[in-house]
């Protein structure tokens, strides 16, 4: 199973029509707007016994093809994640906007954002992945990018943008965490200096 990275995204286009395309691609935006090919869908990795032979020449027609040999190698490159995503929540701001929410697998889509920016949209996006420890604000292009692992919440809180701690609750449950070992730190140190007196 992969880890899972919390989004949240803005997209705004001057042609609602886009916007109508997102809500209606909400079950699987990235391939709404740059679709793996069936070939390539249809296409499996690894060793797969007497059909090896078959397979390995359909991937090379599919890497012929479209540059690609499997779904998992064009939707890492092309998505920037293993997997499509669905929104956990949606709403149109407006004709022209819309936000969303979703998990994806391992890391944030942005190179389907890239995309999307040449198909005429806006892009505001966040991300939190707090099984590596990184978060960030994407907004059209630009990535503000942050790993925090090893620091203190009280570093955290210093360290990452206000809004991002805020919008994820990042330094609160690193806090929590903290305040979690440090209590099983007392009862182990209470029940070592239990044993400690019984020995004396």
């Amino acid at each position: 199973m992969p880890n899972w990275c919390s989004n949240g995204l803005t997209l705004t286009h001057k042609d609602p029509a886009m916007i109508d395309r997102v809500i209606k691609g909400k079950e699987g935006l990235l391939q709404e707007f740059i679709p793996c090919p069936q070939d390539l869908t249809d296409t499996v990795s690894g060793y797969v016994g007497d059909e090896q032979e078959a397979l390995e020449a359909k991937q090379a027609a599919n890497r012929e093809k479209y540059g690609y040999a499997t779904w998992y190698d064009h939707n890492v490159a092309e998505w920037g994640t293993k997997w499509d995503v669905s929104a956990d929540s949606i709403e149109r701001v407006d004709a022209n906007t819309v936000q969303m929410s979703f998990d994806s697998a391992w890391a944030p889509p942005t190179n389907a954002y890239e995309k999307l920016m040449a198909l005429g949209f806006e892009v505001e996006a966040t991300y939190y992945e707090p099984g590596m420890a990184f978060c960030g604000r994407w907004d059209n292009g630009h990535d503000d990018y942050f790993e925090y692992g090893g620091m203190t919440a009280d570093e955290i809180e210093a360290t990452l943008p206000k809004e991002l701690d805020e919008e994820y609750g990042i330094s609160q449950a690193v806090s929590e965490w903290e305040q979690e070992q440090a209590g099983e730190e007392n009862v182990d140190i209470e029940l070592n200096g239990g044993i400690d007196s019984i020995n004396e």
